[in-house]
């Protein structure tokens, strides 16, 4: 150990240290070389000349022209080869062009059809023309014949109907053909028909009379509530109407408008009387 630090530590002196950092040196930057712009451009000038000359040479051999005659072509197969620097020559085969003939006729598939529809057309106006009973003039016949013929009124009787009254036998009361209801609830039609008539009283109940044929008609009265219109097809299993409280009536009436008495009721089924 050196003596003089040996020492300080003996007296306990205090001492300090140091440390040195050495900065590298700087790289000097290496000037660029000027650059002569003339020469640049002259030897970019040259380089696509060369190209250029080298493009042609090589189109040139392998598109010979047609009218050289023989001595011309080899010649010019010469140079070719001396050009490209003994480059392997590539022959051509030049395929023939062949041309097709306009105006030749294509059959279209859209023009069959068509043309086997307008021959079916032809084919159904030709046989309706010749025999009257084929089968389009027998169906035309019949749609003239079903418009040209007016409805059918159905004149049955009442004696034809089979009317069903829709209530239990508590519920209702019959004297001199007129049925009173003694229940509320809906009211049904006894049989099918159409709304003919529709009235109301001054106590705000409705009247409806429902034909079922000319010669046969149901009426209801004191009905609180109306299902219907005037002309309006009504089925006995629809409720035609409603009534809040007793007292609703219903009867049957005939040819003249009369009301028709003498029937009895068995399990809801109108009896007539023979």
């Amino acid at each position: 150990m050196n003596e003089k630090l040996q020492y300080a530590s003996m007296l306990e002196m205090p001492f300090s240290t140091a440390n040195v950092t050495v900065m590298p040196a700087k790289k000097r930057k290496r000037k660029a070389k000027p650059v002569n712009a003339e020469t640049v451009k002259q030897e970019l000038i040259e380089k696509v000349n060369a190209e250029q000359t080298e493009n042609a040479l090589y189109q040139e051999s392998f598109s010979q022209p047609s009218f050289l005659d023989a001595t011309a072509s080899e010649s010019y197969s010469d140079l070719a080869s001396a050009d490209l620097s003994g480059a392997e020559q590539a022959s051509t085969v030049i395929a023939p062009v062949v041309k097709r003939k306009k105006g030749g006729f294509r059959v279209s598939v859209i023009a069959i059809q068509i043309a086997l529809i307008g021959a079916l057309i032809a084919t159904i106006f030709l046989t309706n023309a010749i025999n009257p009973n084929s089968g389009i003039n027998t169906f035309f016949k019949s749609v003239v014949a079903e418009t040209e013929q007016p409805a059918t009124v159905d004149e049955r009787l009442h004696s034809e109907f089979a009317p069903v009254i829709a209530l239990d036998e508590g519920e209702y009361a019959i004297s001199d053909g007129v049925m009173t209801l003694t229940a509320s609830g809906s009211i049904y039609s006894p049989c099918d028909g159409v709304v003919s008539s529709l009235a109301v009283d001054g106590n705000g109940r409705y009247t409806i009379e429902i034909e079922h044929s000319k010669n046969f008609k149901s009426r209801l009265t004191g009905l609180d509530f109306i299902y219907g219109e005037v002309g309006d097809k009504v089925l006995s299993n629809i409720p035609v109407g409603y009534m809040k409280e007793e007292g609703a009536t219903l009867c049957f009436m005939g040819i003249d408008g009369s009301i028709i008495s003498g029937y009895q009721i068995v399990d809801n089924s109108v009896i007539w009387a023979v």
